[in-house]
């Protein structure tokens, strides 16, 4: 039996919503690899500037059973072609998202951001406040990385 339907606030063609989901409890998580969106905040206006940068969107669901949008992610480096959303994970109040085709060759997050490396692949930890809030911290990289690695391409 179908309980819930879940479509993006900015649901456009191609966007691959659905591609990796992951649930924990009454938190949903649902990657979108193709969103198109530039905007690299969660805050920001998604609009599809960007093929393939990618989005994860993040569900809870009511003591009714109603399934709500909560928030929409966005890596803090998001690119064109980078995938964000192409794995998804969820503990508690921690989600992780991967981006297979991230460019940037840094070997740690304390490495400075560039694209150097194609499709070398990062992840994406993101923390909830008690306020229900979403925000990213941490960029994570392998300590090796290279090109077409594809870090984080898988759950």
């Amino acid at each position: 039996m179908q309980t819930a339907y879940l479509k993006a606030s900015n649901a456009d063609k191609s966007d691959n919503f659905g591609k990796s989901v992951a649930v924990d409890g009454d938190t949903m998580v649902v990657g979108a690899q193709y969103e198109a969106g530039s905007s690299t905040s969660t805050m920001g206006s998604p609009n599809n500037a960007a093929t393939a940068a990618g989005a994860a969107y993040v569900y809870t669901r009511s003591v009714a059973g109603t399934w709500t949008q909560a928030a929409y992610l966005k890596a803090s480096n998001a690119e064109e072609g980078d995938n964000f959303g192409i794995s998804v994970a969820i503990s508690g109040d921690t989600i992780v998202v991967g981006a297979g085709y991230e460019d940037g060759s840094a070997t740690s997050t304390l490495g400075s951001l560039n694209n150097l490396a194609s499709e070398a692949g990062a992840a994406y930890v993101y923390t909830r406040s008690v306020a229900g809030t979403w925000t990213q911290a941490a960029y994570l990289k392998a300590s090796n990385a290279e090109a077409y690695d594809g870090f984080a391409s898988v759950a």
